[in-house]
């Protein structure tokens, strides 16, 4: 029996999309609640085999290599991540010049998603333009990672994407920071408005949004996104878009679990983990009360107190 003193009790989060440099990120993401996490394509396979099934620490999932260059045999990709144990594909989907000679074609996108079904598994996406989401959403794949950065969606896109039931990932705070490292290039002037405008609009269509960070320290990055504490961010930014509190929490936890399988997490349930958050404050309410973590538990294993 554990004393809640008037706090809040919410299910474990879940940052749909991180990359994994180091133990640290795993140490940080616990201690604001974050308790699974979706890494987007690893350095190498021992490396994210370590971070793995460690008690106390977050979760990891991870497609191990992301499909970014031209790929000769894209079912063959496909069952090498397969047997290395992914549990998703992610495809980098890019139409900037600098990438036109070495970017997946819009054929080998498509055959790469349709070996990954035949797996069984999700793909995700990296897309950050028009033509790229126009891309991924023929290839038929399941969740779009980020959102454009040239300007508003389209409404013909936003329909396609109903069609098709696609999910979305828009990393609205990456995107930001993108944008702002964009535009200390000559002749660019990116609206970050864009982002907030996207952002409204992709929730007003019903489509589901998920939330996810993109954190990461990696130099050649565009931006830094601090593991943990960027996940409530980015809730907080869903909320200030137009999600009640209730539905910001709910894209961090029951449902991405719902949307990408995972029938073990997501709800506070008899027979699921016990991956748990305990705030002072009610979140719900108020969503900025996410941030006085108190105590979170891993798999039952208390992993963080507040002293």
């Amino acid at each position: 029996m554990i004393d809640g003193e008037g706090g809040t009790l919410l299910p474990g989060l879940i940052d749909a999309h991180v990359h994994m440099e180091a133990l640290s990120d795993l140490e940080n993401a616990v201690k604001y609640g974050v308790t699974t996490m979706l890494d987007m394509a690893a350095h190498s396979t021992e490396f994210i085999n370590s971070l793995k099934k460690r008690p106390g620490f977050s979760d990891v999932l991870t497609c191990y290599t992301a499909a970014l260059y031209p790929i000769d045999d894209p079912k063959g990709f496909v069952a090498d991540q397969v047997n290395k144990g992914a549990d998703y594909i992610k495809i980098i989907i890019e139409d900037q010049p600098r990438m036109a000679e070495k970017a997946l074609s819009p054929e080998t996108i498509t055959a790469l998603t349709e070996a990954a079904h035949e797996h069984k598994l999700l793909v995700f996406a990296h897309a950050v333009s028009m033509a790229t989401f126009k891309t991924a959403i023929d290839a038929g794949v399941d969740i779009i990672t980020h959102i454009p950065v040239e300007a508003p969606i389209t409404q013909s896109l936003i329909e396609e994407m109903l069609e098709k039931g696609i999910i979305t990932v828009p990393t609205s705070g990456m995107m930001k920071k993108t944008i702002a490292f964009l535009n200390r290039m000559p002749n660019l002037n990116l609206d970050s408005q864009n982002i907030d405008i996207i952002l409204k609009t992709l929730m007003n269509a019903g489509i589901p949004v998920i939330a996810g960070t993109d954190a990461n320290h990696a130099p050649f990055a565009p931006a830094r996104i601090d593991h943990g504490i960027g996940l409530l961010d980015e809730i907080e930014a869903f909320v200030a878009a137009g999600m009640t509190p209730v539905q910001a929490l709910q894209s961090a936890t029951s449902l991405p679990a719902k949307l990408f399988g995972f029938k073990d997490r997501g709800m506070i349930k008899p027979g699921h983990r016990a991956d748990l958050l305990l705030v002072d404050g009610d979140p719900t309410t108020d969503i900025n009360a996410l941030h006085k973590v108190k105590r979170v538990w891993v798999n039952g294993i208390e992993s963080f107190i507040n002293e």
